[in-house]
């Protein structure tokens, strides 16, 4: 009866000890780290968009100070296009229901992939969504040129209007 005692009270006194942590002397962690960028964006000129007079620029510059937590730079700059402007003289045709589902550099080369998803519209509107987002990325440092993608895929169009089967510069909007 003694061992049996003395049995039952070691068991116990082992599942006791295996429970219990040892203090742990980690730092509670730390709130992710925001950094600032300043951007330069481009937009459409309203006055081009509504009227097409040619002697009007056709995309205005601003410059803009992004704040980025857990998204990436670029991202966060995809997703400061599709807002509307502060500016009335400027028009975004980067549109809220566009999906970007991911941005790499590789080479010099902005590859963006975006969802076929509403992924539609004129020919202005292909024109001024690449035309914003080269401009755009060509100004950030080693970018010469953007590579789109529709569904990780490299498409002849994005929406049957411009060629976008290769890396496209300013110089070739």
């Amino acid at each position: 009866m003694k061992k049996l005692i003395y049995f039952l009270l070691l068991l116990t006194l082992i599942s006791f000890t295996a429970c219990t942590r040892p203090p742990q002397n980690e730092e509670p962690l730390a709130p992710p780290a925001v950094s600032e960028t300043e951007v330069t964006l481009y937009y459409a000129n309203r006055a081009y968009v509504e009227t097409g007079d040619e002697n009007l620029e056709k995309l205005i510059p601003i410059k803009r100070t992004l704040r980025t937590k857990n998204e990436n730079l670029h991202m966060s700059i995809l997703n400061e296009l599709k807002k509307a402007p502060d500016n009335n003289d400027m028009v975004t045709e980067l549109f809220p229901e566009i999906t970007f589902t991911g941005v790499e550099i590789k080479n010099n080369v902005a590859h963006i992939d975006i969802s076929s998803e509403n992924l539609n519209g004129g020919s202005l509107q292909e024109f001024f969504l690449m035309s914003q987002i080269i401009y755009t990325f060509t100004e950030l440092e080693g970018i010469d040129k953007v590579q789109f993608l529709v569904d990780g895929k490299i498409k002849e169009s994005l929406m049957g209007h411009f060629p976008s089967d290769k890396p496209l510069g300013r110089n070739e909007m």
